[in-house]
């Protein structure tokens, strides 16, 4: 089968992995780069051997050589980038989170509908082995049905290029609820079976970003001294679905905490489940009258390679991407939410539909 000829929108570290990810896959050939900051784009066509650069998206999108994009930009610019490429009859593969906000998601979600492209969320976890093992398992009924799950992705000092676009609520529409959380959502909400949400109760904290003498390890993407920081650096929230399953979640860039953590803890009326990304997946269940924990064994996998032979497998066959643009929305909406309660430090409604 021929290969399938990529453009990729944004050079940053993400476009790395999908990048590699299209090149192990034997399934497609990236061809044309683009970015506004010309030193990216030449240093990362050196480096994987690409030969069409660009610095404006919108002239790249012009280009007929290559039929699906992966968007990798800032969040600000994934609804213009995605709605852009299928107009130009492109496939496209979004990265994480969907949007800027529920109404640029919308604009997303009717414009794959009406272009009838292919537009897959970037929701990588989905395709990691503790996930895929869980949802086996989920999917054989052995936990029965699922009434009530936490979620939590906690790091102490991770609060990524302070100051820059990623702090900057205009441009990334919001701090580690919608950079790191939509992740954890995805993969718990996923897992619970996709319910529809109808409520959330939710706060946003921000106590660490805006210190002047803000300590840290590590950060990922470059400090802006000076910058903007106006969004939060903690948030939690009790999500109500329509099925009256529960989800709560804590998510943060910042804590005084005396560990980091990426889990989610299931609870089915059968069994129980706890999935830690990178350490494992334990079931907790009972057994000839004795409480058990299983704990599965399994391969690893390259989630990023998983996520674009999917995307490549959806191109070619026609069948719905998981994640969907629909699974996308379904996210967002939780997001926007989360967002509003804790603005209004109230409960709020999710509209159906």
């Amino acid at each position: 089968m021929e290969k399938i000829r990529i453009g990729i929108i944004g050079c940053g570290t993400i476009a790395k992995h999908h990048i590699e990810a299209y090149q192990k896959s034997g399934k497609a050939e990236v061809v044309a780069l683009t970015d506004v900051v010309p030193e990216q784009v030449e240093a990362l066509a050196k480096t994987y051997g690409i030969g069409k650069t660009y610095t404006d998206y919108r002239k790249m999108l012009r280009d007929d050589s290559f039929s699906a994009v992966s968007v990798c930009a800032p969040n600000f610019l994934h609804c213009d980038a995605t709605i852009r490429a299928m107009e130009a009859g492109k496939h496209v593969l979004c990265e994480k989170p969907m949007a800027l906000n529920l109404p640029h998601a919308q604009r997303m979600y009717d414009a794959a509908g009406k272009a009838k492209k292919v537009l897959m969320i970037a929701m990588c976890h989905r395709f990691g082995a503790e996930g895929q093992t869980l949802k086996n398992i989920i999917n054989s009924g052995k936990l029965g049905g699922i009434y009530h799950s936490h979620v939590s992705l906690l790091r102490r000092r991770g609060i990524p290029g302070l100051g820059g676009w990623f702090t900057t609520k205009s441009r990334a529409g919001g701090g580690p609820l919608i950079d790191i959380g939509v992740h954890a959502i995805d993969l718990t909400v996923w897992l619970m079976g996709n319910p529809e949400p109808v409520a959330v109760s939710a706060a946003t904290y921000t106590k660490f970003g805006d210190k002047k003498d803000y300590t840290y390890v590590s950060m990922w993407g470059k400090p802006v001294p000076g910058g903007v920081f106006d969004v939060e650096d903690y948030a939690t929230a009790l999500i109500r679905f329509k099925n009256d399953a529960t989800l709560t979640l804590e998510c943060s860039w910042a804590a005084n905490i005396p560990e980091e953590t990426f889990y989610s803890s299931i609870l089915g009326d059968k069994a129980g489940a706890r999935i830690e990304i990178g350490k494992g997946v334990k079931i907790a269940g009972q057994s000839d009258g004795s409480i058990t924990d299983t704990v599965p064994h399994y391969a690893p996998r390259d989630i990023f390679l998983e996520e674009v032979v999917h995307f490549l497998d959806c191109i070619n066959t026609g069948k719905q991407p998981i994640p969907s643009a629909e699974d996308g929305l379904r996210i967002q909406k939780i997001i926007d939410a989360i967002y509003r309660s804790g603005n209004l430090k109230r409960e709020v409604r999710i509209k159906s539909g």
